[in-house]
């Protein structure tokens, strides 16, 4: 085949259906006579057998601790002047997303990081799915802060809404590049491939015990995330938003959906005081406390397993 420069194969990208390995122009190189052929291999490729196959089992559980050391690691050399602050806001995404790609590709070369970008263009879905992504976590914060006011006889007025709305501007591209990055780390990676094990929501809250790990040095040192967040109630707002990414992902296998919702979520939080700092702390327990148990009461009411058997959700979206 004349002309040709190099030919790239991808091994072992697995679609949701498990139709198992595809492999792109396999005769290519045996066909090809112009001698300029390169073949190119994953570092995982060239490991001995047994690490290789230790490697690929234990793979999420490698890149889960190694996301809270090196998170650990950075946040702590930002803090003590090691690493100039301005590298801090966008520095822990990039580096977050560096280390999943990176761990990926060395193990599993281009095919793993597809199957980890491939959720994104899925987005022909129905618009009432748009809507639910969109206003879920709007709803239950009204909900806890409708609430509030019956109780305290407080509520909420516009100008609650003033300065998170004046300040969304200039945090707008931090929220969208960690809800971004967010959504590819710990949806699109680390529930699918723990879900291969336990159940999607107990990956969910282990996916969001880790999360809130990754947190934990910005909680220590208080820097640069919303003030004086409790740690338990973290833990409890983090694995609810595990859980409801996951379910919406296993019924819409979009991961275009799991970031507008992420998007979203990280907006309110914002605009309505129902963070420590705005709110109290009381008010953010609530809504941490209201929104996993919101999550958990949606796998109760539509799966999937072990919460409840029947898809309902998922056959309500495809039809």
């Amino acid at each position: 085949m004349a002309g040709c420069q190099f030919w790239v194969e991808i091994k072992g990208i697995e679609s949701e259906t498990g139709l198992g390995t595809i492999s792109l122009a396999p005769s290519l190189e045996e066909n090809c006579s112009c001698g300029n052929v390169r073949k190119f291999a994953s570092f995982g490729e060239t490991l001995p057998v047994g690490m290789k196959s230790f490697l690929h089992k234990h793979e999420v559980w490698l890149f889960l601790i190694l996301l809270v050391l090196v998170n650990a690691v950075f946040v702590t050399s930002v803090v003590e002047g090691v690493i100039p602050e301005k590298f801090y806001s966008l520095g822990r995404f990039f580096l977050l997303g560096a280390l999943l790609f990176g761990l990926v590709f060395c193990l599993r070369g281009f095919s793993g990081v597809w199957d980890i970008l491939r959720p994104m263009i899925e987005w022909r879905r129905s618009i009432w799915l748009y809507a639910f992504a969109l206003l879920w976590t709007l709803a239950l914060c009204l909900i806890v802060l409708i609430g509030k006011g019956v109780i305290t006889g407080r509520f909420l007025t516009t100008q609650d809404l003033v300065p998170g709305i004046k300040s969304l501007p200039s945090l707008m591209p931090i929220l969208l590049v960690s809800s971004f990055i967010g959504e590819m780390v710990w949806i699109s990676y680390a529930v699918r491939k723990l879900s291969k094990t336990f159940t999607h929501y107990v990956s969910a809250l282990i996916v969001g015990f880790f999360w809130t790990l990754w947190w934990l040095p910005m909680v220590v040192h208080n820097y640069g995330i919303i003030p004086n967040l409790p740690f338990v109630a973290l833990l409890i707002n983090q694995m609810g938003i595990a859980a409801m990414c996951a379910f919406v992902y296993y019924h819409t296998k979009s991961g275009l959906l799991v970031l507008i919702m992420q998007i979203v979520f990280n907006a309110t939080i914002l605009i309505f005081p129902v963070t420590p700092n705005e709110g109290g702390p009381l008010t953010y327990w609530a809504f941490a406390i209201t929104y996993f148990i919101a999550a958990t009461l949606l796998f109760f009411g539509f799966g999937p397993n072990p919460l409840h058997g029947s898809d309902k959700f998922g056959r309500m979206q495809t039809s």
